[in-house]
């Protein structure tokens, strides 16, 4: 019985945040399809992002843990911004579940190569020092 209102509670929410990302999309965002680590191989996610916002929902992460959003160059050298007001972070619920949203001072594309989402297992968003890949995309 708890597996069957756990997947109808599962479906709502990717159903819900399904038509979210849809409807915030058409108003010239776009829209990422983040894909997951070899840390953490079964998560996914959506990020969309416009001039001026950020967009994130993500599943398959580990259950209530922290996580943090950036704006990454691995070229000439790694270098990384965090994605709309510190301290970066969302949490996670018991089944892996979040979203992120936050404004952003400008439009990411020009100037950065990639998003990426990290988790910090000690549950610190400043440790930048354990942090673990979670979800990456292109930007």
């Amino acid at each position: 019985m708890k597996t069957k209102r756990r997947f109808q509670i599962a479906l709502i929410s990717i159903l819900s945040v399904l038509f979210f990302s849809l409807s915030w999309a058409s108003s010239s965002g776009r829209t990422l399809v983040l894909e997951p680590t070899d840390k953490h191989p079964d998560a996914n996610g959506t990020a969309v992002i416009d001039k001026s916002h950020i967009n994130l929902q993500a599943r398959g992460l580990k259950p209530e843990a922290v996580y943090t959003v950036w704006f990454v160059n691995m070229k000439p050298k790694k270098i990384q911004t965090g994605a709309g007001l510190a301290p970066y972070m969302f949490r996670t619920d018991q089944w892996g579940n979040g979203s992120y949203s936050a404004p952003l001072n400008e439009a990411p594309f020009d100037k950065w190569s990639m998003i990426m989402v990290v988790q910090h297992p000690n549950g610190d968003p400043k440790d930048m020092k354990n942090m673990v890949g979670a979800l990456k995309s292109a930007l």
